[in-house]
């Protein structure tokens, strides 16, 4: 063992003992500081997640659902071209022809095809058919069935075409195309094309509504899916009715939503083809959303989106994502290429499409990873306040060490010499106590540093705490934001306003069927019906485009007659009226010119009036009524509505026209709330309502 003086051995375990377990704390005080910020972290991360993933399926939920009324929509449509197309191909010729013929021609490859556009379709016939009188026939008398097909392509933005094939490769397709015999190859077999042979009796012995999968339209619209029901004359299949949407119109009007945390849409089929995508799931997916095609070349048969679309044969999609399919998972988290994902599926039923949502779970942690970021960030900067702290006061230290040392070697070397003193001379000599401050300076400095570190960190939690806070905040009103978005969406559902005209029709039907069977059928009487039918189909199409256009500010005002507007609401209410046994009384004292919306004053009065049928039915009222008058004042138009069905409670009375008030078991609440809007807002007029003595009577009052 080496040996050392009193003094060295005092110094250097002094400044041991004192270092060491000041640097042992301090590392173990950073280190539980980065541990909590790290576990903190972590938990933040799984919670946000577990929020995040319940929003986006709850909105990938609800977006699923509009998609699937909007494709139950289209399957509507659809079984009613199968119920017409059917009644046609019984007797054709029941059915009314335009004024303007159709000029058909045979084309230099052997097609027949129709030279002029009168406003309906195009006629496209292949040259594997012979063409007889009969031909020729089939494809004048189809013109009939042109307007049907114009107003379900106008009423519906998804829908581009409505088309029917025949048996015999005949195919009348609107919106018209212009030389047909340039765009389909002359001796194409229409029956082998997937839009046809899919509704047929061997793949669709049910004969219900069918969705393909997406193909390659060959008459030039791009990609797209198809809606086809089979149209049989009994049990002859006389040809395929189809609807066309394609994939560049639905993703533009479907996958267009806002989603939070830049959430992408994408849909895809039954098997897992990609049917449309937005921009950054192309770039995500590695694929290029095939909008487009050169038509340089007929088509020739079914043509299919490649494997490389389809999420379950793609062998560089992940395999959790093609787990998620197969197994049918709401929610999961995948990794594409380097990041992570969270990726919501929900089901369509009326197609058995899959709507996807995918979220970057990058975005949705961003705000987390930010705060850890700059709670690291104070704990480098601790680290480095530290090392510039210790650094002159490990100097200082050593100083003060010497000194200490010192000081208590002197009193040793002083006892040496009392003692060697009083060996000698036996004299006592008093030793003084001998202090060292510098240790409990030493205690007081340590305690101080670890009271500013323990505020840092309290700081910085409080830090954290607050930012969670301000994120759920944030997550809370986005959610509140998009179920107040979801909400305004439901203005799509005044599409119930269409019940009442297609009563009307059914009336109408059943008027002829009657007609049929008591040999009281006249053309006369058949034409006029038809017609009536027609105008109710019009005013259907042109009721959506006045709620569609209702807040565009470029609508035009006119003068119109007060009369022809009550008369055109209660001629569209007329065969409903009739069936129910519900009797109009008028009491037209002056007609009146006003300045106005034509359309819409007929719609505020048609509510009113379904109002009123509604109530004289609910309660059964004998002798149902309701009443008309319709007069003037210097300044006004007054036209009062009244019905002998008892009033309106007098607790709603003043809730009538809030916006999704309703009293009736099915409805939306809006069609008296947009008929204050009208009056009010846009003819700068008044709509209120009282009860008499019989019942509730409503007054309508506009400047003329």
């Amino acid at each position: 063992m080496k040996n050392t003086s009193f003094q060295n051995l005092i110094k250097k375990e002094f400044v041991r003992s004192a270092l060491i377990p000041i640097i042992i704390i301090e590392i173990m005080l950073l280190v539980l500081y980065f541990s909590i910020n790290a576990y903190k972290t972590h938990r933040t991360k799984i919670t946000l997640l577990e929020e995040v993933k319940e929003n986006i399926s709850e909105m990938a939920f609800r977006e699923a659902n509009k998609i699937n009324a909007e494709l139950a929509t289209v399957s509507q449509y659809a079984r009613i071209l199968q119920t017409e197309n059917q009644r046609f191909f019984e007797n054709p010729e029941k059915f009314l022809l335009p004024d303007v013929q159709p000029i058909l021609k045979v084309a230099e490859n052997g097609t027949m095809y129709k030279e002029n556009n009168n406003g309906g379709g195009s006629i496209y016939y292949s040259g594997l058919t012979k063409f007889g009188p009969n031909e020729y026939e089939k494809a004048r008398r189809t013109e009939a069935l042109d307007p049907l097909y114009k107003v379900i392509t106008d009423i519906d933005s998804n829908v581009v075409a409505v088309y029917i094939n025949t048996f015999d490769n005949m195919n009348r397709y609107y919106p018209f195309i212009d030389k047909t015999y340039e765009q389909y190859m002359p001796n194409m077999d229409i029956t082998s094309f997937n839009f046809y042979y899919e509704a047929d009796g061997a793949h669709n012995p049910s004969r219900k509504v069918v969705w393909t999968d997406a193909y390659l339209d060959p008459a030039g619209m791009g990609w797209m899916a198809s809606c086809i029901v089979p149209v049989y004359r009994q049990d002859f299949l006389e040809g395929v009715v189809g609807i066309d949407i394609t994939v560049e119109n639905f993703s533009r009007n479907t996958l267009g939503m806002k989603i939070p945390w830049e959430g992408m849409p994408f849909l895809a089929d039954d098997k897992g083809v990609i049917l449309a995508m937005p921009k950054s799931v192309e770039k995500i997916m590695g694929l290029a959303e095939l909008t487009r095609h050169d038509y340089t070349q007929s088509i020739h048969q079914n043509t299919y989106k490649p494997e490389d679309y389809n999420l379950l044969k793609n062998k560089s999609i992940p395999v959790e994502m093609k787990r998620l399919i197969e197994q049918k998972k709401k929610i999961a988290e995948i990794k594409i290429g380097e990041k992570y994902y969270i990726v919501a599926q929900h089901i369509i039923e009326e197609t058995g499409w899959r709507f996807y949502t995918l979220v970057d779970e990058d975005i949705v942690l961003e705000p987390v990873t930010m705060l850890t970021r700059q709670s690291n960030i104070l704990g480098y900067l601790a680290i480095a306040f530290l090392i510039l702290f210790y650094i002159p006061f490990f100097i200082y230290l050593i100083r003060k060490s010497e000194q200490i040392s010192s000081r208590i070697t002197s009193p040793v070397h002083f006892l040496l010499e009392a003692t060697t003193s009083m060996s000698k001379k036996l004299e006592f000599t008093h030793i003084q106590p001998v202090g060292v401050d510098e240790i409990d300076d030493l205690s007081e400095n340590f305690n101080m540093m670890t009271d500013k570190l323990k505020a840092l960190y309290e700081e910085q939690e409080n830090k954290i705490r607050e930012g969670i806070k301000q994120l759920r905040e944030k997550d809370h009103m986005i959610i509140k934001q998009s179920r107040q978005a979801a909400m305004g969406e439901m203005i799509g559902n005044i599409a119930h306003q269409w019940r009442q005209p297609l009563n009307s029709i059914g009336v109408i039907i059943q008027n002829i069927e009657d007609a049929y069977e008591f040999n009281e059928l006249t053309k006369d009487y058949l034409n006029e019906k038809v017609a009536t039918v027609m105008n109710q189909l019009n005013y259907m199409s042109h009721t959506i485009d006045d709620f569609r256009n209702f807040f565009k500010p470029d609508k035009e005002k006119q003068d119109f007659q007060v009369f022809d507007a009550l008369k055109s609401a209660v001629n569209f209410m007329e065969a409903n009226f009739v069936h129910n046994n519900i009797s109009v009384e008028y009491q037209l004292i002056t007609d009146t010119t006003i300045w106005g919306y034509p359309n819409e004053y007929a719609q505020v009065l048609l509510n009113i009036l379904n109002n009123a049928r509604d109530i004289l039915i609910e309660r059964k009222i004998a002798n149902p009524t309701i009443f008309i008058t319709a007069e003037k004042t210097d300044s006004h138009s007054i036209v009062k509505i009244s019905d002998n069905g008892g009033g309106i409670d007098p607790d709603i009375i003043h809730k009538l026209f809030d916006p999704y008030f309703t009293t009736k078991a099915v409805g939306t609440g809006l069609g008296l709330y947009m008929s204050k809007m009208i009056v009010e807002k846009n003819m700068d007029g008044k709509l209120w309502v009282r009860n008499t003595t019989g019942g509730a009577e409503f007054i309508i009052e506009v400047k003329h």
